[in-house]
């Protein structure tokens, strides 16, 4: 067989063996962010599956460009690489097993050594080509994204509606009596008289015309779609602790945010209660990875001992190798005060948080952040609302806090010095509207904390920010969780109505054969539908 012909049947296998998604399978969309200014052309592109490859991992391309992120066994292709989730510009090949760009080495934007081919992580430590000669440690956020498309079509009902007016001209038959006497005269003395009579008719002409009323309803047809961009967050209430913990019944978890690790981190809605994913809870190395439940914020830049205190202190744990959620029902250690207890917890779903990712004035902002043990003079910070108030010169969105003088905004340059880099600013000055960069007009870049980007659309929903903990300039990771009111959205239609009408001639009652009343209104009728019958001949 020709070698272009195996090749050819050796792609055609590898396609039909390469597993697909599963009916009913559904993998969201990813929103990237937290590159480095060198590749800041990343962040905000949204990645959508375009399939699987030959090991069964999906992998995505960015929607507005040709860029793509795939598991590779092996980039380099030489049998003993790093299998790794790859940034690359490169499409991936499906039929191939490892160096799926063919390259022959390892030449890409971003790397994240993993074994796990599932999907990639939400949030975790990505190595990152930034200019540098080495490569960057970059927490990258790819953001679960579900779009749903809602279109609703309105039409019209265009009607015509037709009447005939019968407009006649009355007949008037005029009769005229003739009296003609003849006298004759006879021979004898008698005469006699004779007369005749003879009617003459003269008539004129009945002509029945029929006049057409026309009114015609004329309606705009109207699409409306509606796209409507959401992220799911997790809502989980607990159920079944002990007595000695029952300031922990029914409380309920909702998703904060992830970890180093690129698990799901939890707070209680109404309490300073968390849950976290932890490596190794003391961090002496040696520790078992557990779900934990625990008064203190865990630190989301760690991967181990995430509550900082050098010890495994808690109320709960979960020991556990899975680290998407915790258990919806399982056995747990908790301490009930004398000892601890296996006791089966339940975290039933509750429903979820959604933020909607367009730009609109429904958006609220909620700031999560850890500031308790790295950032202190900045711990008002967590849990600000921040309200949509407008746009400002540039384009971008800004927001004001609903309890302090706190705002969050997009600024080009914030010193004026057109050489600086675009960030997100959150500043105890309001920005101005008129200005194009330095908004709050104070020459040089002093604020509460930024994070630098070029998408000026919205600000990150999570991301490593630099923040003033007080003469100190620390990288602390900060989400801004986007809270949609829902909105219903009424679409005015227009309806143009036309009004043709002919002007029916009026005349006298119509008398035929003498007769009026009823008969007149039944002879109409019968005239009326003369007139539609021959009208559709």
């Amino acid at each position: 067989m020709p070698g272009a012909a195996k090749s050819a049947l050796g792609a055609l296998a590898a396609l039909l063996l390469a597993p697909s998604p599963a009916v009913g399978e559904y993998f969201p969309n990813l929103l990237l962010n937290g590159a480095c200014d060198a590749a800041g052309f990343l962040n905000g592109l949204r990645f959508e599956m375009k399939g699987r490859t030959y090991t069964g991992a999906p992998y995505y391309k960015a929607t507005t460009r040709n860029d793509y992120i795939y598991w590779d066994p092996d980039c380099g292709g030489g049998g003993d690489g790093q299998a790794r989730w790859i940034l690359d510009d490169n499409e991936p090949d499906i039929t191939k097993l490892r160096d799926l760009d063919g390259d022959g080495q390892c030449n890409y934007y971003a790397r994240m050594d993993s074994m796990d081919r599932s999907k990639p992580p939400n949030s975790a430590f990505w190595k990152m080509n930034c200019g540098g000669a080495t490569a960057e440690s970059r927490l990258i956020v790819l953001a679960d994204i579900t779009t749903t498309l809602t279109t609703t079509t309105m039409t019209s009902t265009s009607t015509t509606v037709s009447t005939t007016t019968i407009s006649s001209t009355r007949t008037t038959t005029s009769t005229t009596k003739t009296t003609t006497t003849v006298t004759s005269t006879s021979s004898t003395s008698s005469s006699t008289s004779s007369s005749s009579t003879s009617y003459t008719y003269t008539g004129t002409s009945s002509t029945i015309s029929s006049t057409t009323s026309t009114t015609s309803y004329t309606g705009t047809s109207t699409t409306r779609t509606t796209s409507t961009t959401t992220t799911t967050l997790m809502m989980l209430r607990l159920t079944g602790v002990c007595p000695y913990k029952d300031f922990l019944e029914g409380l309920t978890f909702v998703e904060e945010g992830y970890t180093a690790s690129g698990a799901r981190y939890f707070k209680a809605d109404e309490a300073e209660q968390y849950m976290y994913y932890d490596y190794d809870c003391n961090g002496g190395g040696n520790g078992k990875k557990r779900w934990i439940i625990d008064e203190n914020h865990p630190d989301p830049t760690q991967v181990q001992d995430l509550d900082q205190d050098g010890g495994c202190n808690y109320h709960a744990r979960h020991d556990s190798e899975d680290d998407y959620g915790p258990p919806r029902a399982d056995v747990w250690q908790i301490w009930c005060g004398v000892e601890w207890v296996n006791t089966i917890l339940h975290l039933d779903m509750v429903s979820n948080y959604t933020y909607d990712d367009g730009m609109d004035e429904s958006n609220s902002l909620k700031l999560r952040g850890y500031f308790k043990n790295s950032c202190q003079k900045n711990e008002y910070l967590n849990n600000l609302q921040f309200e949509f108030q407008g746009v400002t010169a540039n384009g971008a969105p800004y927001y004001k806090s609903l309890t302090s003088p706190v705002y969050v905004y997009y600024d080009a340059h914030c010193s004026g010095d057109m050489s600086g880099s675009a960030r997100w600013v959150i500043d105890d000055d309001s920005p101005s509207l008129t200005a194009m960069y330095d908004l709050d007009g104070d020459g040089n870049c002093s604020y509460i904390a930024r994070a630098k980007s070029t998408d000026f659309s919205k600000p990150p929903k999570g991301s490593m920010w630099k923040v003033d903990c007080g003469g100190e300039w620390k990288d602390l990771w900060m989400a801004l969780v986007r809270l949609a009111t829902t909105t219903t959205s009424v679409t005015a239609t227009s309806t143009t109505v036309t009004a043709t009408s002919a002007k029916a001639i009026t005349k006298a009652p119509v008398i035929i054969n003498g007769a009026a009343g009823p008969q007149h209104r039944l002879a109409f009728v019968l005239l009326g539908l003369l007139g539609l019958l021959s009208s559709r001949q």
